[in-house]
């Protein structure tokens, strides 16, 4: 598999997209782990005042996998000020190697999103918080994959209103029907930035 070809891919499609959406908020980020790395791209625009949010993702490891990312959300602040929910959904393509076996995985998933931003309640504080739930049950699982399942949590420290530096947590869980049975997950601590203009 030619990742380098799959990451320019993605790379080139957000660029090209963000050019052509010139009035739209946008979001680069970087995870950095252990053994693996993760690159993203999210655009946000209101259309007829909905804030609609497009992003696409890469994440390779060393632990033998790699995983790519499309996503659509709809996510606007709700209740209070500072916090944000959301709802959307997020297509995950990708092959996971385990024992010299190879599992292909593919699911659309339903997608949870929350976040909390102290910089807009009284405390006034540059730090906010954020988590999103991913998941596709079988009926929305394809290629070798029965059932996708991925949490992630993220501490944000705002910099400014351009640059932020953030660490989390991320479980990703699959279990595959073909070629043979089998559970798989992985956790990792991440840290990294985001850049937004």
């Amino acid at each position: 598999m030619n990742f380098r070809k799959i990451a320019l891919a993605i790379i080139l499609t957000a660029f090209v997209f963000t050019g052509i959406v010139q009035a739209a908020d946008t979001s680069i980020g970087v995870n950095l782990g252990t053994s693996e790395i993760e690159g993203w791209v999210d655009i946000k625009f209101n259309t007829l005042n909905t804030p609609l949010i497009l992003g696409a993702g890469f994440l390779y490891s060393k632990d033998d996998y790699w995983l790519t990312n499309v996503r659509m959300a709809v996510k606007d602040e709700v209740f209070t000020p500072g916090l944000s929910l959301g709802l959307g959904f997020r297509g995950v393509f990708g092959e996971v190697e385990e024992k010299r076996i190879d599992y292909d995985v593919g699911a659309l998933c339903l997608q949870f999103l929350g976040d909390y931003d102290f910089r807009k309640n009284t405390t006034r504080l540059p730090i906010s918080i954020s988590v999103g739930i991913s998941g596709a049950p079988e009926i929305l699982s394809f290629r070798d994959t029965e059932r996708y399942i991925q949490f992630s949590g993220f501490f944000n420290f705002h910099i400014n209103d351009n640059a932020t530096a953030f660490a989390g947590y991320r479980k990703i869980d699959i279990k595959f029907d073909e070629p043979v049975n089998h559970d798989w997950d992985d956790d990792a601590i991440l840290g990294g930035i985001k850049i937004s203009f």
